[in-house]
Formats: C-alpha cells, structure tokens, sequence
C-alpha cells in the first residue's frame, strides 16, 4: 500500500467516524431542544445542523446520506419527526446534505448556509406540492400557509446556524480536522 493509498484510507475511515458521530447528533440534539417545549423542533430546527455540518466538513455523497439517515433514524427511535412529515423531509435534509457539500469548496461558508437553506426549503414546499397534487396526501402541514408559518417559526433556528456552524467549522479547519487540501 502507498503512502498516498493509506492517506486516503484513513481520511475514509474518520470521516467514518465523522458520519456517525454527526447522525448521533441528529438524533440526541432535537431530544434536547424538546426540553424547550413541543414546538422547540420547528423553532430551533435542531435536526438540521448535523446535516448542514455533514455536508459542509464530509462532502456531498455523506451529506446526502446523513441527510437520509438522521431523520429515518430519529423518527424510528423517538417518533420524530412524525409519518408522514418525514418523509417530505427527507428531501429537504437529503438536499441539505448534498448541497452544502457540492458549495463547500465553491464558496465561503456563510453564502453556502444561505444557498442550501433556501435550496433545501424549496425542494421541502415542492414535494409537498408532489403529495398534495399528484398524490392526493393529505395533512395539516401540507398547505402554503403552513408552509410559510414554517418558515417564519424556525427563524430563530436559522439564526443559531448561521452563528454555530461557521463558528464549528472554523475551529475546526484550524485545529486541522477538516478534509481541505
């Protein structure tokens, strides 16, 4: 095995480790914010930012699958978020996921929070729209005021990402623990 093989290798295997303790996060952290009160989640939108860490620090394949994960996961072993919400956030977080990976090396960290954000809660109104119009689904959520009112509840929550996850990422460039060349 070359020295470059073995670089590689072990670049893999922490981002392993990266993944897994990222989907941990995306399970524990919106527990935690459920102190705050039921709605907390909506507020603060916790399960996000393990997402947008995911993709920012490991790339786009691992952004989108921790997008997938952490939800599925979570609403097995907690019951949030609940069927049917999940699965339209699948598409959300799985955007997420991926774009703040594809972003990360194309622009600062800031300008790729606010692409992704609004990327991904584009993609979230428009599978709803896929479910109410050509699937007939049917739930409190899944109409534009709700849509909006979502949008507006979880400013705080947008906020706290916009200050932690710049914060986290750049302490961690600095310490020398992301994958940048």
């Amino acid at each position: 095995m070359t020295i470059e093989q073995s670089t590689k290798t072990k670049a893999r295997a922490l981002k392993s480790v990266y993944g897994g303790v990222l989907i941990a996060l995306g399970v524990l952290l919106p527990q935690a914010f459920h102190v705050f009160g039921q709605n907390a989640g909506m507020i603060f939108l916790p399960i996000q930012i393990p997402v947008l860490i995911a993709g920012i620090l490991l790339g786009p394949c691992y952004g989108v699958i921790i997008g997938i994960v952490v939800p599925v996961l979570s609403s097995v072993l907690t019951g949030m978020p609940p069927v049917p919400k999940l699965y339209f956030m699948l598409f959300e977080l799985g955007t997420y996921g991926v774009l703040t990976g594809i972003l990360s090396s194309r622009c600062n960290v800031y300008l790729n929070l606010a692409a992704s954000m609004i990327t991904g809660r584009l993609v979230y109104g428009l599978s709803l729209a896929a479910g109410v119009y050509i699937f007939q689904m049917q739930a409190p959520f899944m109409n534009l005021t709700a849509f909006f009112s979502g949008i507006i509840t979880g400013i705080p929550g947008i906020i706290i990402q916009f200050a932690v996850i710049p914060i986290l990422y750049f302490a961690l460039k600095k310490g020398g623990f992301t994958f940048e060349k």
